[in-house]
């Protein structure tokens, strides 16, 4: 391993041809842009149109973050495409024409159905799956507060559509809760969940083939060592961690290297680099 701490990412970067971004810690924080990782983007692409793919668990379609980004003020001109958790979850879902489906979620996510053949219920005995796509308050509720619910999806053998596999999520300051902390509980009291986005192949293939790159010619650039650094590791992508994101309190903001790599020694994870931000 090259020296694990990197000052400027500028020395990784240039050998790749293409590179998959996460978003959530990496280019915003869901409140604001981070102007370096711009920068970094912006240079990664100078001069040579290297291909950026970004990659968002978002329980939504991809149009919605498109729209999102334009909001923070991402230039659509420094990436080529977006990958959702979102339209991953859609394209199973849109094989189950006329299913009963029980969502849990706020009604921000409702969009991830549009255009579907599903019926939304209320009653879990009712329903024919399950679609999880976060708490409905997620800066207060925890998956206590849905036990109840998901011990009645098990004990009806249901089957836990998780459309973003995330456990928690940095928004501005606070970390959030998301989706994959219900569907973990689901599965430790047996349930059934079908994972889509992050760390699960299907997403990287879809990134790759946008790409066109091979996985050794591109990087990944994640701040998730429950996701992104996973999902590149199994794929064989190497990986660029950016420890001032959600998992920070693990390590140190900045990172302390040996701390950083026990951290990461004890998930069975390697990494290209690390750098505290995304900066060129």
């Amino acid at each position: 391993m090259t020296a694990l701490l990197l000052d400027h990412a500028a020395p990784l970067l240039t050998e790749a041809k293409g590179a998959i971004v996460d978003l959530w810690g990496v280019v915003h924080n869901g409140v604001a842009a981070f102007p370096a990782s711009l920068d970094a983007l912006a240079r990664f692409r100078e001069g040579r149109a290297a291909p950026v793919v970004l990659v968002s668990n978002a329980p939504r379609p991809q149009q919605l973050v498109y729209q999102q980004l334009d909001r923070l003020g991402v230039p659509r001109g420094l990436y080529d495409a977006v990958v959702t958790s979102g339209d991953a979850a859609r394209d199973s879902l849109a094989g189950r024409a006329g299913a009963r489906v029980r969502h849990i979620g706020p009604p921000r996510d409702l969009p991830l159905f549009d255009g579907l053949d599903l019926r939304l219920v209320a009653d879990m005995a009712a329903a024919d799956l399950v679609v999880c796509t976060g708490l409905l308050d997620d800066e207060v509720e925890t998956a206590d507060d849905y036990r109840d619910e998901l011990e009645a999806a098990r004990a009806l053998g249901l089957t836990m559509v998780c459309a973003n596999p995330d456990r928690i999520a940095a928004r501005g300051s606070k970390i959030i809760l998301c989706a994959g902390a219900l569907a973990r509980a689901y599965e430790a009291m047996g349930g059934t969940v079908e994972w889509h986005g992050k760390p699960h192949a299907a997403v990287y293939h879809r990134a790759l083939d946008l790409l066109g790159t091979a996985p050794d010619q591109t990087i990944v650039i994640g701040d998730g060592i429950e996701t992104d650094i996973p999902g590149a590791n199994r794929q064989g992508i190497p990986a660029l961690l950016v420890t001032g994101g959600v998992h920070a309190d693990l390590w140190g903001d900045p990172p302390d290297a040996a701390r950083l790599r026990q951290v990461l020694d004890e998930h069975g994870l390697k990494v290209a680099a690390a750098i505290d931000r995304l900066r060129w």
